[in-house]
């Protein structure tokens, strides 16, 4: 059987929005950046967030991590921070030792 990639969800904090794909920094609502504490799950309906291949090859199974010079989360691939350019090497935070910090 073929393996299929889902995707998380996460809640904001500052509208209440609820449900918003793990592939939006920022809530889509209030334009608000999700925070380093953000809890991601997995939706109520999987077979609604089963991703195509196409989306599936965008992604990848480490964490993303966060630029410790602008705060913004990057793809765990990028060597370089999507916002500001800082190298990832300068960064030692990614989604799991944030985690792990915030239990």
């Amino acid at each position: 059987m073929k393996q299929k990639r889902i995707e998380g969800r996460w809640d904001c904090v500052f509208c209440g929005s609820k449900a918003i794909r793990a592939r939006f920094a920022a809530c889509p609502n209030c334009g608000k950046s999700r925070g380093v504490d953000t809890v991601f799950y997995l939706p109520d309906n999987i077979d609604d967030s089963v991703l195509t291949e196409e989306q599936a090859a965008k992604t990848t199974n480490n964490p993303d991590w966060l630029c410790e010079y602008c705060d913004s989360y990057n793809r765990a691939d990028a060597k370089y921070c999507i916002t500001c350019g800082a190298s990832k090497d300068k960064s030692g935070d990614d989604y799991a030792t944030l985690q792990n910090k915030f239990k």
